[in-house]
């Protein structure tokens, strides 16, 4: 009998394939080897299917970040490790794909209970940027618009490899362009761009 991590993994896939209209409660009974009685009895109907997963990540990203702050005294290390936690699941591109969807249609289906997690690591970067601006390592930015920035540019990476991957065939031949990098190695790379734009030096 499949775990209920093991149901909620098959669910992210669908929903992040599908989105939360197209995803149908059967079908991810189906692909999870167990019958629907039994998914709605251990998780609930599709709704509290969607939450569940929504928390498990969330819930999971927030307790990385709280290990995180402190485990680093560094903010710019923060800032980096902050990155990192973003695209730490097993399947970024699934996580990434759902809040795509949801970033698109605005939240219509995003729960209200996912909120304070999102609200928490959005506050552990405000955190983190004010304690630069304290010792004088950044320059005063909009905490939020960081958060977009690391979000945004992770996120597109995580979901749009099969585009990376039709640009890639088209460059010309000698082209340095490199569109096929390790997830961590993005998040680094992005995270060291961002520093470089609001370091005071």
């Amino acid at each position: 009998m499949p775990s209920t991590d093991d149901i909620l993994d098959v669910a992210a896939a669908v929903f992040a394939e599908m989105g939360y209209a197209g995803a149908r409660v059967d079908e991810i009974a189906k692909a999870a080897n167990v019958n629907k009685a039994t998914l709605y009895y251990r998780i609930g109907d599709k709704d509290a299917l969607y939450e569940a997963i929504l928390k498990r990540i969330f819930a999971t990203k927030v307790a990385n970040i709280e290990h995180m702050l402190k485990t680093f005294d560094d903010a710019e290390d923060r800032v980096r490790a902050f990155a990192a936690v973003l695209v730490d699941d097993e399947h970024p591109e699934h996580f990434s794909a759902i809040m795509l969807r949801e970033i698109a249609n605005g939240g219509r289906n995003l729960p209200d209970s996912i909120l304070p997690f999102m609200s928490r690591l959005v506050a552990v970067l405000e955190q983190t940027l004010a304690d630069g601006v304290a010792k004088g390592r950044f320059k005063p930015v909009n905490p939020f618009m960081v958060h977009i920035i690391l979000v945004g540019a992770c996120s597109l990476y995580a979901t749009n490899g099969p585009i990376r991957r039709r640009v890639a065939l088209m460059a010309s031949k000698g082209s340095s362009l490199n569109t096929e990098m390790p997830i961590s190695q993005v998040a680094h790379a992005i995270a060291e761009m961002l520093l470089g734009g609001i370091r005071t030096s």
